[in-house]
């Protein structure tokens, strides 16, 4: 019953990233603010990605977890096709990977500046994992502790899940009185960590230079 409910999440969270890229293409169009309209273009491009990488590894490389759920979106479909055809040749092994490439393709394209290597990016779209389990685990009915144990015990890579984000994600879940939106959380996690590893690794070079 669980890993029913585990997948139906997967499926309505892509069903619910496709509809914000779609908008995204609205947004997109030009704007005295056209460097926000495309961060926000770039943003829900790689947060799509990251979901459908998510919900085709997770579950066996079934691609009827995919393409049903992308409408017919032309686009959609394109990404997915190369989704399938990079991970059948090894060139993606996680979800983070194939949602930092899709977001520093477009940021080129945009001529944005994301501020973090991609394998940096990678890791911050992956932690997005502890916000997905979390909210998850509201909706069971998990209290905190409960929520903090499983989410733990399921992302033991201390590296990658360290044991304060887990905690702080959390608060984040747990402390409004009804939970808060998923795809907003999952952005704060992943725009957080880049932020954060972008000016940590910025700051590495004028460290050693004042040494």
């Amino acid at each position: 019953m669980a890993h029913a409910r585990l997948l139906r999440r997967v499926m309505w969270t892509l069903a619910l990233m496709l509809s914000l890229t779609a908008s995204a293409v609205v947004r997109a169009q030009p704007t005295p603010d056209a460097s926000r309209n495309a961060f926000h273009t770039c943003d829900d491009r790689a947060f799509l990605a990251l979901t459908m990488a998510r919900n085709y590894l997770m579950t066996g490389r079934n691609k009827d977890m995919v393409l049903p759920h992308l409408n017919g979106n032309a686009d959609a479909e394109a990404m997915a096709d190369e989704l399938f055809r990079r991970v059948e040749a090894n060139e993606v092994r996680h979800p983070g990977q194939f949602a930092a490439d899709v977001l520093t393709q477009c940021a080129s394209d945009e001529k944005l500046q994301v501020g973090a290597a991609r394998s940096l990016i990678a890791t911050c779209f992956v932690r997005t994992d502890v916000a997905f389990f979390m909210h998850g685990s509201r909706a069971d009915n998990l209290t905190q502790v409960e929520a903090v144990r499983r989410v733990s015990g399921r992302l033991r890579a201390r590296d990658l899940y360290p044991m304060w984000l887990i905690t702080d994600v959390s608060e984040a879940v747990y402390r409004p009185a009804q939970a808060p939106e998923l795809r907003p959380l999952m952005g704060a996690v992943a725009w957080g960590c880049i932020h954060r590893r972008g000016a940590a690794s910025a700051a590495q070079p004028a460290s050693a230079a004042s040494r």
